[in-house]
């Protein structure tokens, strides 16, 4: 599953380190690359370059010396205005002369994430905040050492209303490299997007997102030194291997199976050097602790007691996320062998999330049985969905391989993953509605605008996974919505066409050609959702519509008529 060469690109524009400045001088290019040797050759040159197999287009971030090698090689090469506009809005904001990891400048320290969220809420102050959820192990022992726990919180401060939430933690295993540099991204490109990309506009203006980018900050400063370090660092559990740490033996606790839901006792003397002790008790650690309560906070309770097959509302929304790698998977509750109560549900979302990624969509305990688990707790206490992504193929990720694969791929899955948060548990049910667009997003008022989407039913990695592949439906409406997502009081759909004449495939082109008389003056934002056979309503996509005052209305001499004239 790969998206298209735009989005491609797009996405990877923003997948460069953060210690680039930003120049002018710097740009976005495509090189037709199917060739393997020459893209061999222009990773020699630029260190990292993006590809789209369908397309064999590579992409390239680039200065003017890379240029002037590129045409001395006798390379060709084509700018990108869009991604590089992209591009450098992103450096703009970015962190400049921060010290990176050694050897994976792609991937922010500690410190350069905590800098990065300082950058964002500095630039962006009503969309973005910072808030100090507690303390690391090694902080509560001492004021002086140690990590405060931060949560990134994004969202439009000014738009009033209900607003579910997102919740994703990243890197509670501190080798985990990846997850922390992605959702940090994440952040960073809805910010850029915000007032220029539609879909960034409306997730930031009706939802919250928090993000806790470092989860186990202790433990990732020890993992930063290229130790296979995966616990917390509480060295009062196995203190003899704190100077010969392991990958399979080191002090601390694992906070993803110290969690108090369905937690499990883990013994003592030699089992606390285990890479998967869970502690003396449940929520022993205080990570743990600042994790569960603003978990508790953020989401209302909608699943009904304890037991494991009660299901949650199926209107319940919000969504709680937990990053991780390695392995290529997109996995759900529970971490022991009983099927929760909203199985099929999570068979829906895990299924499109997993489209995009192209990663394997399972029931946790398919891959092993695990307790006391973040996503366990976050569904069995509160009733959110709750997942967890294992991101690419390894614990220390190449940094190409990150930004040209693991990057793009998650970024698209977490768009879907926004898109959904109204109601996570039945959208995915119906199909996915994208490539909105305006045949002309600056109209005159008064002129016809053709709105264009495309509805997928199909948009499910039914390959492998839990349980059987999903039924994909055809597609049997898609309407559009002028200022109102579908779900909101007032909201009017107007039927949308199938371009080919026919609502009969699981995948329909759809239009509208929209009279713009009626509309005010200004920029709009137009929603399309699609609708499948069985009345089954998906996530929608927006895009712009800007509406210009009639020039008719201009007197010959090119000023505007007074207030009041006819």
């Amino acid at each position: 599953m790969i998206p298209s060469p735009r989005a491609v690109l797009a996405c990877l524009a923003l997948a460069v380190s953060s210690v680039v400045t930003a120049s002018e001088q710097h740009q976005i290019v495509r090189i037709h690359a199917a060739d393997a040797g020459l893209r061999h050759q222009l990773g020699d040159l630029f260190g990292h370059i993006g590809y789209d197999e369908t397309t064999g287009i590579a992409m390239v971030e680039t200065d003017v010396l890379g240029r002037d090698r590129l045409r001395r090689l006798g390379i060709g090469w084509q700018v990108d205005a869009d991604a590089t506009a992209a591009y450098q809005a992103f450096i703009e904001h970015g962190v400049d002369g921060l010290r990176a990891i050694p050897g994976y400048a792609c991937y922010r320290t500690v410190e350069e994430t905590f800098a990065s969220i300082d950058t964002m809420v500095a630039h962006y102050p009503v969309l973005a905040s910072s808030i100090d959820i507690g303390d690391s192990w090694r902080r509560v022992q001492d004021p002086g050492q140690g990590y405060p726990l931060r949560v990134l919180r994004l969202g439009n401060r000014e738009a009033t209303g209900k607003k579910p939430a997102m919740f994703a933690m990243s890197s509670v295993h501190a080798r985990e490299y990846t997850p922390a540099e992605l959702m940090t991204r994440f952040a960073e490109r809805m910010l850029a997007g915000y007032g220029s990309d539609a879909n960034a506009t409306w997730l930031l203006d009706n939802f919250e997102f928090h993000l806790l980018l470092h989860s186990n900050p202790d433990g990732r400063k020890r993992a930063e030194q290229a130790v296979l370090w995966r616990k917390n660092e509480n060295i009062n559990h196995c203190p003899q291997m704190n100077g010969n740490p392991d990958g399979n033996s080191h002090p601390g606790v694992d906070l993803n199976r110290n969690f108090p839901f369905n937690w499990q006792p883990g013994g003592t003397g030699p089992q606390q050097c285990s890479a998967v002790y869970p502690g003396v008790g449940a929520a022993s650690e205080p990570e743990t602790q600042a994790i569960r309560d603003y978990v508790l906070d953020i989401f209302p309770d909608t699943r009904p007691g304890t037991d494991l097959t009660a299901a949650a509302d199926p209107d319940t929304s919000g969504l709680f996320l937990d990053m991780h790698s390695y392995t290529g998977l997109v996995l759900w509750p529970w971490g022991v062998s009983v099927q929760s109560g909203n199985e099929m549900a999570f068979r829906h979302l895990g299924r499109r999330l997993a489209w995009f990624n192209n990663y394997t969509p399972q029931q946790s305990v398919a891959l092993y049985p695990t307790y006391g688990t973040t996503v366990d707790f976050a569904y069995g206490e509160r009733g959110v969905p709750a997942l967890t992504f294992e991101l690419g193929t390894a614990f220390f990720e190449n940094c190409n391989t990150f930004q040209s694969t693991i990057l793009p791929d998650n970024l698209a899955a977490l768009d879907y993953a926004a898109r959904s948060l109204h109601a996570p548990y039945r959208l995915p049910w119906g199909p996915d509605s994208y490539n909105v667009a305006a045949s002309n997003d600056k109209a005159v008022q008064g002129e016809t605008v053709r709105i264009s989407a495309t509805v997928n039913d199909g948009r499910y990695r039914n390959e492998g996974g839990s349980g059987s592949a999903l039924a994909i439906q055809n597609v049997a409406a898609a309407h559009l919505y002028v200022d109102r997502l579908p779900w909101q009081p007032g909201a009017t759909g107007m039927p949308m066409l199938a371009t080919d004449g026919n609502f009969d495939a699981s995948m329909e082109s759809v239009h509208l050609d929209l009279d713009t008389a009626a509309l005010p003056v200004g920029r709009h934002l137009l929603y399309v959702q699609g609708t499948d056979a069985d009345g089954h309503a998906g996530a929608p996509s927006a895009v712009f519509l800007e509406i210009k005052a009639d020039p008719d209305r201009l007197f010959a001499d090119g000023f505007e008529p007074p207030p009041g004239s006819p």
